[in-house]
């Protein structure tokens, strides 16, 4: 896939571009609300670092996850009450090591996060169509 800068060639936005692009943000907002409705900081790293277990098939637990998010224990304990609240993520005990706790998302998260990026890719390729139009 081609990068917008390639797209344009060294050149500047034209007024059609520029709404393509503008647009595109926008509808990146929106696609991302769907998934969480109240998107903190805490919570964008927080669901990153899910995305990442999900992708690399791992366990992930409260340690690693203030290690990959670099995020306080407190803070990153408050943030994970609201996603448990949330019905966003569980905190189950490891039965193999008691003193873990290890951090899933739920089924409904899973599934938000999947749609989302689904919807994501799929809005790139339209922008890049748009763009290639608007080019002229």
């Amino acid at each position: 896939m081609r990068t917008i800068e390639e797209i344009l060639g060294g050149r500047k936005l034209n007024a059609e571009e520029y709404r393509v692009l503008s647009d595109f943000w926008a509808e990146i907002r929106t696609i991302r609300a769907r998934r969480d409705p109240e998107p903190s900081k805490n919570r964008y790293l927080v669901g990153l670092a899910l995305s990442y277990r999900r992708i690399t098939q791992k366990e992930i637990d409260l340690e690693t996850l203030a290690s990959v998010t670099g995020l306080g224990r407190s803070s990153l304990q408050k943030t994970l009450q609201k996603m448990v609240t949330k019905e966003q993520v569980v905190l189950e005990r490891d039965e193999n090591d008691l003193r873990r706790t290890l951090v899933k998302p739920t089924q409904e998260y899973t599934d938000l996060s999947i749609d989302m990026y689904e919807e994501t890719r799929d809005l790139i390729l339209e922008v890049a169509r748009q763009l290639q139009k608007a080019k002229g």
